[in-house]
């Protein structure tokens, strides 16, 4: 039996590395590096199946769904997605890539939000959680005075460093896809490695990825996940209760040198998906090096070969018109947070006038209120009322 391992060749996020990290070390072997978002066009060497555990983000090019039929898959820690600006939200789990879902049931769900949409499809699963949470702790790593923020906004990294003495590393998982795709997948795979053992040795991590902070509780590195107060619900609210987590608005309240100094342990409660994931993928190694995959009805390797030069110029023609789509949609969202500028200043050019007006009419309230003030003053004295006596007086006549 062969063994494939999938990866996304262009990703810009190292959190789509660490789902592939994750599944290599139940493979006995990697014959074959598959790219995710490509898996209707992959072909073996030869007519033969390949075993691949398909876990993760699925996906950008939705025309690469369904898989090439020669990967035989463990469809489980999914993650469908239709949070794209252009693309074609749940229909790929219809039709025939619900097909290819249905002849797979039941899905193993990353998340509760995947499980509704599933299930909407008709399209049995379970949920399976996610396969980062399978990570084992390095040896030999002692732990060091460190922290580690990763991909936290400036204000959280301000408060951090106003907080505490100790030596602070911050680290990004957005990369470059033009240059990770140039990097072979072994360097990629030590890459991840080398960074999971500085989340490991760091005193605690703080962190507003998903693909930090679960790795962090599987290796048993203190974490705390920073949200924004809407936070993307699809992909973060399943495992908000499985981390010490805080909206970046609470944790600016927050005891932050006590949260530092005195962290809370990472909760316990992920261990059940963990051992239940490590379980379903060795089962399914073991299966495959017993079970005899009948081979005959797989196409022929030459048929399909020109079946995938259509395939992927259909694929490019799609990718242009989405890239051109997406173009599109930012054009237009930059004009109209152009026109929200405009408008917004104007508005406070407005408001400043107003202010002054507000400014000069109180001004000449107060200023009137001072004459009447000082007529009232005139109209009561003495002399004003012996002015309106005399005024009273009939002038005499003079002979």
């Amino acid at each position: 039996m062969k063994y494939g391992i999938m990866y996304y060749k262009e990703t810009d996020n190292i959190g789509d590395d660490i789902q592939t990290y994750v599944a290599k070390r139940f493979l006995p072997r990697i014959d074959y590096c598959i790219d995710r978002e490509a898996l209707n066009c992959f072909i073996p060497e030869q007519k033969e199946y390949v075993c691949v555990i398909m876990n993760g983000w699925f996906m950008h090019n939705k025309a690469a769904w369904p898989p090439s039929p020669y990967i035989n898959p463990l469809l489980l820690s999914m993650h469908f997605t239709c949070l794209e600006k252009v693309d074609v939200g749940e229909k790929y789990l219809q039709g025939l890539g619900g097909e290819y879902l249905k002849t797979h049931q039941p899905i193993g769900a990353r998340d509760v939000e995947t499980q509704k949409r599933l299930t909407k499809n008709g399209i049995k699963n379970y949920f399976s959680g996610c396969m980062t949470l399978t990570m084992k702790a390095f040896e030999n790593i002692k732990k060091q005075d460190y922290i580690c923020l990763v991909d936290l906004d400036e204000k959280s990294t301000k408060i951090i460093k106003e907080n505490t003495k100790r030596k602070i590393k911050e680290i990004t998982h957005d990369v470059e896809p033009s240059k990770i795709k140039e990097k072979t997948f072994e360097q990629r795979m030590k890459d991840v490695e080398e960074l999971l053992k500085t989340y490991q040795a760091a005193h605690i991590v703080f962190t507003n990825r998903l693909h930090v902070a679960l790795p962090c509780l599987a290796l048993g590195t203190k974490v705390v996940l920073i949200h924004k107060e809407k936070f993307e619900e699809d992909r973060l609210g399943t495992y908000l209760p499985y981390v010490t987590a805080f909206s970046d608005a609470e944790f600016e309240k927050s005891d932050i040198k006590n949260i530092i100094e005195n962290p809370e342990p990472n909760k316990q409660d992920y261990l059940s998906i963990s051992s239940s994931l490590e379980k379903k993928c060795e089962d399914f190694i073991k299966k495959c090096e017993q079970e005899q995959l009948e081979i005959s009805n797989l196409p022929d390797i030459e048929e399909y070969k020109q079946y995938v030069e259509k395939l992927n110029w259909y694929k490019q023609l799609h990718e242009d018109i989405r890239v051109k789509a997406k173009n599109n949609i930012y054009e237009s969202e930059k004009r109209y947070l152009e026109y929200e500028q405009t408008i917004n200043k104007n508005n406070e050019e407005w408001q400043e006038n107003y202010k002054k007006l507000e400014n000069e009419y109180q001004n000449i309230t107060q200023e009137h209120q001072k004459a009447r003030q000082e007529l009232e003053e005139i109209y009561n004295s003495k002399g004003w009322k012996l002015l309106e006596k005399i005024r009273k007086i009939k002038p005499r006549k003079i002979k």
